[in-house]
């Protein structure tokens, strides 16, 4: 009897593993959620509230939608408004005209700065003399012409010309009033943040795909596009910003989905 079980196992065994010419033993099973008369139990998925929040370009709503104001109620409900607004279509009228006056101010801020192509009186920084840095200012007769670090955000009107108008600075608002993060699923590196859009502005070939990862400092990289322009960056291929906000990158994330590391 001992001998007959052990042979019937064997052999059941053995046309369990197949030869692996026929059909799969297990049917595969399809993305998506069960068919009913597979999950007859299964909850319905659950209808969604009403928007609270969005997050296409970080900081984009805290900076530009009424950043520049001492903190009030209306503030306030400018921001939440921003974050409630669930109609793409209308975001770009609603939100250019403030976002505006926002990316003036932020352009300003490199006023001064050694590095940012501007000749002006004073700059800070390790390569010049006197305050002066030589790379900005490379004949002594242009030294101090410059009053602001103005006029050399990512496309200042435009992009072409550097005369003041009411409207230069009125496509990059147009664009971060669209509010969507671009990501070129055609490239298998992933290295910085705004990569794409760059290579639209620089009409450059693009390498990497852009996008948000966990490691991109996105702060660091809008301040120096938002403040000094396509000069906010290194020249050496690494794309580092310029300008910073001292805060370092996030390091307490996953190297794979979900990236999320344990919550302190």
């Amino acid at each position: 009897m001992t001998t007959t079980i052990k042979l019937l196992a064997i052999t059941l065994a053995l046309a369990a593993c197949g030869d692996n010419k026929g059909l799969p033993d297990a049917h595969p099973h399809p993305d998506g959620p069960p068919a009913d008369a597979q999950c007859s139990n299964c909850p319905a998925a659950p209808t969604l509230g009403t928007q609270i929040d969005r997050m296409g370009r970080p900081a984009v709503n805290t900076l530009l939608n009424r950043g520049f104001e001492a903190p009030t109620a209306g503030q306030g409900t400018a921001k939440d408004a921003y974050n409630a607004d669930a109609t793409p279509s209308g975001w770009v009228t609603a939100y250019t005209p403030e976002f505006m006056k926002g990316l003036a101010m932020i352009d300003s801020l490199d006023t001064g700065f050694c590095g940012n192509g501007k000749c002006e009186l004073g700059e800070f920084g390790t390569d010049g003399s006197v305050g002066v840095c030589a790379a900005d200012c490379p004949n002594a007769t242009d030294v101090g012409t410059i009053a602001t670090g103005c006029d050399n955000q990512v496309l200042y009107n435009g992009g072409v010309g550097t005369t003041p108008a009411a409207t230069s600075y009125q496509t990059l608002a147009g664009i971060l009033a669209n509010d969507e993060l671009y990501l070129d699923t055609t490239k298998m590196i992933c290295a910085f943040y705004l990569a794409v859009e760059f290579g639209v502005a620089t009409s450059q070939p693009n390498s990497t795909c852009g996008g948000r990862a966990p490691q991109y400092d996105v702060i660091d990289y809008s301040l120096s596009a938002l403040a000094i322009g396509i000069s906010g960056f290194s020249t050496d291929g690494m794309f580092t910003p310029k300008f910073t906000d001292g805060t370092p990158p996030h390091t307490d994330y996953l190297s794979a989905f979900p990236y999320l590391g344990e919550p302190h």
